[in-house]
């Protein structure tokens, strides 16, 4: 298990509004059933079920709550005790920090039973004890109290940020609430600290009711539809439902929030943005957002949620995904960065929720996907695939040794992206597309499309790996693509070729290559390319072109007429090589007459 040491600082609550938390909920359970409608999705297999009640406390930045708990163990061990991520304490703060404060946990029948549990605050975990065993198939039903506190001013994933005088206060509730860890054959349970690199959500789909309970005035954004909606005077409670499971749940809340909503492909999409940024906002994001499902519902497969929110907030990063709801900052001011940003939180509903993978240990997967996908809808709107890329990816990538010194393998965690000063904003959002984007180009993009496709439709709702995107595309294609996916994704460093013999026969007119790739030694597995040769004669005439492959040390012959003077390898377009600068895109070489 990976572990820091970050404290939560505790909070007094009264015992009169957790008591009115609790009868609401224990009333919720009792009178309100999941209500799913799942006649136009086959979903299989079984999901934990929750519901998430809070009541919101404006003065104080926080929300009492309540997680009833019927988590499903879809694993073959049995446990006998769950953990929790209680992620708050980890976030950025001015000069109060979060926190997450677990009042009890107790069984659902009964409240005078209680469930011990353990709060390891330095590693933002608490550990559920059980009753009794829980065997595969099997579940365990609790109730765990809590309170939760957002950081004040900080510019992170939760805040409350912002001010009533100027119009621009937002409440952001993110990863709030206890949220159950993954089981998986790697590692166990995963209990990883929060990540300011990257991402560190990791979690099983399941099944959500959301209540909340919020001041009167308030506007409120949140995952799931809304089912219904209770005015009781002073405040104000909602009853929010995803219809299909998903991850985790999130909410914002302002009295300033604007919103515009249309329904596009049976999906009621929404904004909420402040005031003094409508000029950027206004039908803008909604637009963009509209196009982008469009285009990913065809290229991928279908966004089967209701809902679909883009909520404006105060990041130090561009945006942030959740299920049904993503987050775009407000200190956005160009435009074409602001749909760069939307399209691409969009897209996270496909490759993060949807289907999900380890944020710590693969995260470059889904990041890489959405960021060729963003890509790849700036291509289909504008006509160009780089338009999004402040720099190419292609020009990047081929000088990043150049320039740093360093390895770029991609298939590493985050953990020893920071032991190999590997920059994982790099391999995740820069190489990882480029390499998807070399894919796509050499099956194609209809087979690319395809293997996405199938990929989606095997994969929704469940936790993936790399080798579950291979399998698709290799079905699609009908042949294993180990040649591509091993070295593109696993070798430290990229191909640096070599011309180590280059000899013209007047006899016989045959030219012979001998190409070597000088990082071979240092790389587990030998790359395999397409690279465009010419042949020119002394008076610099091409007299012969072919584009050849390249596997690891490669050996050619050709026969030409014409005496040959000079051979090159061309690097334009997507051939990918270690080069010292990004204008260096030819290997040239004399050729040697005997």
């Amino acid at each position: 298990m990976k572990k820091k040491k970050i404290m939560i600082v505790g909070l007094f609550v009264s015992i009169v509004l957790l008591s009115s938390v609790l009868i609401l909920n224990l009333f919720l359970n009792s009178k309100i059933t999941q209500k799913r409608d799942n006649q136009n999705l086959d979903i299989s297999g079984n999901f934990s079920n929750y519901n998430l009640t809070v009541f919101m406390d404006e003065l104080n930045s926080m929300v009492e709550g309540n997680l009833t708990v019927d988590f499903y163990n879809n694993d073959n061990v049995n446990f006998t005790r769950i953990p929790f991520h209680i992620y708050l304490s980890g976030m950025a703060f001015d000069t109060r920090p979060g926190s997450i404060v677990i009042v009890n946990v107790t069984d659902v029948n009964n409240s005078n039973i209680s469930f011990p549990f353990d709060v390891y605050s330095s590693s933002q975990i608490m550990w559920v004890n059980l009753s009794e065993t829980l065997e595969p198939q099997m579940r365990a039903q609790f109730i765990i109290q809590f309170n939760a506190t957002l950081p004040d001013g900080g510019i992170d994933r939760a805040n409350s940020h912002g001010s009533d005088g100027n119009q621009s206060r937002i409440y952001k509730f993110a990863s709030f609430y206890p949220i159950p860890c993954v089981y998986d054959n790697a590692d166990g349970w995963n209990t990883d600290f929060y990540l300011t690199t990257g991402d560190p959500f990791y979690f099983d789909m399941a099944y959500y009711n959301f209540f909340i309970e919020a001041p009167s005035g308030m506007v409120i954004a949140a995952t799931g539809k809304l089912e219904e909606k209770l005015d009781k005077g002073a405040t104000i409670w909602y009853h929010f439902n995803p219809v299909y499971p998903v991850r985790e749940v999130t909410f914002s809340a302002s009295h300033w929030f604007q919103v515009q909503s249309r329904i596009s492909n049976g999906v009621n999409i929404s904004t909420y943005f402040l005031p003094k940024d409508s000029g950027l906002w206004n039908d803008f994001a909604l637009n963009i957002a509209i196009n982008a499902l469009i285009l990913f519902n065809n290229s991928f497969g279908l966004y089967p949620y209701p809902t679909l929110n883009i909520v404006e907030e105060y990041t130090n990063f561009g945006g942030m995904e959740y299920p049904n709801q993503v987050y775009i900052s407000e200190s956005i001011s160009s435009t074409g960065f602001f749909e760069k940003v939307i399209v691409h939180e969009v897209c996270h509903q496909w490759w993060y929720n949807l289907i999900g993978n380890d944020e710590v240990d693969i995260g470059f997967l889904d990041e890489g996907l959405t960021c060729w996908s963003s890509d790849y809808y700036v291509e289909y709107y504008y006509g160009d695939w780089e338009l999004f890329q402040l720099t190419r990816y292609i020009d990047e990538v081929r000088v990043y040794y150049a320039d740093y010194g360093l390895s770029s393998k991609i298939n590493q965690t985050i953990y020893e992206c920071f032991a190999t000063s590997t920059n994982y904003y790099y391999v995740a959002y820069h190489k990882a597309p480029l390499i998807f984007e070399k894919l796509r180009r050499t099956i194609g993009l209809t087979d690319f499309l395809e293997g996405l496709k199938l990929y989606f439709e095997r994969h929704r709702f469940e936790l993936v790996l790399l080798s579950d995107l291979q399998q698709a595309f290799e079905d699609v294609v009908g042949q294993s693509l180990d040649w591509f996916f091993f070295p593109w994704f696993d070798n430290l460093y990229l191909p640096k070729y070599s011309i180590a013999q280059n000899t013209y026969n007047t006899g016989t007119h045959k030219l012979n290559l001998t190409i070597n790739d000088l990082n071979e030694p240092l790389n587990d597995f030998d790359y395999s390319q397409q690279v465009p040769l010419e042949v020119y004669n002394n008076i610099d005439s091409l007299i012969f072109s072919q584009t050849i492959w390249i596997n690891g040390t490669t050996e050619l012959s050709f026969t030409i007429t014409n005496q040959p003077y000079r051979v090159m390898l061309n690097y334009n377009n997507y051939v990918l090589v270690q080069i010292a600068n990004e204008t260096d895109l030819t290997l040239d070489s004399l050729v040697q007459v005997i």
